[in-house]
């Protein structure tokens, strides 16, 4: 019988070393090179593995037990934010402008924690176990879109991932089946008007009043044009005009922003609304526009099965008290790439707590991990992916 709990625990030190670590040394998405090599060194001195690369930043890490079964990866992103970190911490960012800001070094760590504890009962493991050390999360098309490509998910029957939340205390997690983050899209209008002087408006086809005019309908989508039980966000998050000086009326101006469904159907009306509206609004008062909308994540939503594989591992686990009744976010993940090709699961971690100052939410300055929380996620990777892996042939006998 392996002892998940007890000799992941016994990691805890190093990985709070590990995860410290990597905090000092942050690096943006594509550019994951010293990372890279972190994981790799700590990977070849665990031995067993194949190693290998499809990017340039970025491995991937295959081990095979000693009795046949299913392939299971388990994922980690390896990426920080470009923002600056706030903490005192003794191991805060040692570089200016750059910040894991959210949690893919804890990630990484407790994805090295697991593949210690596999490397360490290789001979004793059912099926394979391939773990994807993902770059470029944080900057769509994102890493995980590469990896598909590139045939990383070949084969593989079942895939793993979690994220770090701080809305949920240490010792808590967030499991549901179905979607549970968001697709993000970006749209781009830029207004062509006609410029001229600000005492003479009526000379002028005035950009920055039919951008007003476009903000205020595009709220209008979510309003009136989709079902109350319907989830749709658009903001418009960026408006830019003018040179600075106050008398006079620009040629142009550029709205921007963030669109979030969970619905296909009506992602796909929101991107053909916001250019039917900014193309009649900007006809109304004699302007033209360009628009470019940008599909970007797809929502990210979890296998029935999988996902209630792992519900039932963490209640046994952690406790059925410590798996709340959880709602989606609207925040958006690049793990919804394997989940489009692999039957999986994506759950949040809790790693909130109070008493200790670990209260800032993600993309803060000011966010920090609670270790104790690291060996609790790579427990749940470890024992959900041997459940699956248990599991497997009588599910297939069945389905047969």
């Amino acid at each position: 019988m392996l002892q998940v709990r007890e000799e992941v625990q016994a990691m805890k030190e190093q990985m709070t070393a590990w995860y410290e670590a990597l905090h000092k040394r942050p690096e943006p998405s594509f550019e994951e090179y010293e990372t890279t090599e972190f994981i790799r060194e700590k990977l070849e001195a665990m031995g067993g593995y194949r190693i290998w690369q499809v990017m340039k930043t970025g491995l991937i890490a295959e081990i095979e037990g000693g009795k046949p079964g299913p392939v299971i990866a388990l994922r980690a992103d390896i990426d920080c934010l470009r923002m600056q970190e706030l903490t005192d911490a003794p191991f805060k960012s040692e570089k200016e402008g750059l910040m894991h800001g959210c949690g893919h070094d804890g990630h990484t760590t407790m994805l090295l924690a697991a593949a210690a504890f596999l490397s360490a009962h290789k001979d004793e493991l059912v099926g394979t176990y391939r773990l994807l050390f993902q770059p470029a999360e944080e900057l769509p098309p994102g890493g995980a879109l590469e990896y598909v490509k590139a045939g990383v998910l070949d084969g593989v029957d079942y895939v793993l991932g979690q994220h770090v939340m701080p809305f949920l205390p240490t010792g808590q997690f967030g499991i549901k089946s179905g979607p549970i983050m968001a697709a993000s899209d970006r749209f781009y209008i830029t207004i062509h008007g006609s410029g001229g002087h600000a005492s003479q408006p009526h000379l002028t086809i005035d950009p920055v009043a039919v951008g007003i005019q476009i903000g205020a309908n595009l709220q209008l989508l979510v309003s009136r044009e989709v079902d109350p039980l319907d989830q749709l966000v658009v903001s418009l998050t960026n408006f830019h005009a003018g040179s600075g000086a106050v008398n006079v009326i620009p040629g142009e101006a550029e709205l921007s922003g963030s669109v979030r469904t969970f619905n296909e159907d009506t992602r796909q009306m929101a991107a053909k609304r916001i250019k039917e509206i900014a193309e009649s609004v900007a006809a109304a008062h004699r302007a033209t526009v360009t628009v470019k909308y940008t599909f970007g994540y797809d929502a990210t939503v979890s296998d029935e099965y999988v996902a209630s594989v792992v519900r039932d591992v963490a209640a046994d686990s952690f406790g059925e008290e410590n798996l709340p009744t959880i709602t989606p976010l609207m925040g958006a993940e690049d793990f919804s790439r394997y989940l489009k090709v692999v039957p999986g699961c994506f759950w949040f971690l809790g790693i909130g707590n109070e008493e200790k100052g670990y209260t800032h939410p993600i993309h803060h300055g000011c966010f920090r991990i609670d270790p104790d929380a690291l060996p609790l996620g790579a427990e749940l990777l470890l024992k959900s992916a041997f459940a699956l892996a248990e599991r497997h042939e009588s599910r297939s006998i069945r389905e047969v």
